[in-house]
């Protein structure tokens, strides 16, 4: 661990719904001074290692991360799996199982679109997403690529949001199963921006279930918001994370590095990471 450090904890690369590679990503870090960067990559762990590899020669710490679409009740949710051991057999399988069902969901998709005459192939998505975990963020661009919107947003507001008709939900993992394959694969769990669900209520219930912390570093929150959930956090218990969500150039307001988890707040994740019973493990390598 660096003397001091600058992390951004919840970054995306090309192999969920960014534009930039991993290597791109070390890169900007590199550039911008950072030394810890989370790949947080939407159901996949697949850029972990790529990621790894171009840093090793920046002096940049990886963090094995991702997001995990989960559901409670009716809602969807986001946890962040954080220092997760990308070697757990088990917990791979899972990943792995949520990557496949977003391809059944991609296809469900555009036979809804098809309902609403927009014509669109399954292999226009695919190619954005380069065959990895692809999303309503490809869905979005592929219908932009075929002139049916004039930008990104119009996308969701007339095709892909949730009350439009071209909408399919998540349905992958409970929020309870996220924490539990999380800690299964000696990671900690972390509520994915809830300043954008505004479900503050469930978070006890989340702790209740053994999430580990929540999300009070985050680029559109307000500081009343911070304040808000370093409160809680430190209410119930939590950790507190973040980071920017770059998205690379589909979200050019928020570019990696744009929001830091302050130094103190890295320390008691690793603390956190430390004092987990080390997981099962397949082989004898570290994460």
């Amino acid at each position: 661990m660096p003397d001091r450090i600058y992390a951004d904890l919840h970054v995306h690369t090309t192999y969920s719904d960014s534009t930039f590679t991993p290597a791109q990503v070390v890169d900007r870090a590199a550039w911008l001074g950072l030394n810890v960067v989370a790949i947080t990559d939407h159901d996949t762990i697949d850029g972990v290692e790529e990621a790894r590899r171009e840093a090793a020669g920046h002096g940049i710490e990886i963090v094995a991360g991702v997001e995990i679409s989960t559901y409670h009740g009716s809602e969807e949710f986001h946890i962040i799996g954080l220092y997760v051991d990308t070697s757990n057999s088990e917990f791979v399988e899972r990943i792995n199982l949520m990557n496949r069902a977003r391809l059944e969901r991609i296809h469900e998709m555009i036979d809804r679109l098809k309902e609403m005459g927009v014509e669109l192939a399954a292999d226009d998505v695919m190619e954005l997403s380069q065959g990895s975990s692809p999303g309503r963020l490809h869905v979005a661009q592929a219908l932009l690529n075929r002139g049916y919107i004039h930008a990104l947003p119009e996308a969701f507001a007339r095709y892909l949001g949730d009350r439009c008709g071209g909408f399919v939900p998540k349905r992958y993992m409970t929020v309870q199963e996220s924490i539990e394959a999380v800690r299964s694969a000696g990671g900690v769990s972390i509520l994915a921006h809830p300043g954008l669900t505004n479900r503050d209520d469930y978070i006890p219930r989340f702790r209740e279930m053994g999430l580990d912390g929540l999300e009070a570093f985050y680029p559109s929150y307000s500081e009343y918001d911070q304040s808000r959930y370093l409160s809680i956090a430190n209410r119930e218990g939590m950790l507190a994370s973040g980071g920017s969500d770059c998205h690379g150039q589909r979200r050019n307001d928020i570019m990696l590095g744009r929001v830091l988890v302050p130094e103190p707040f890295v320390k008691k994740i690793i603390q956190a990471v430390a004092s987990i019973d080390e997981p099962d493990k397949d082989t004898e390598e570290t994460r």
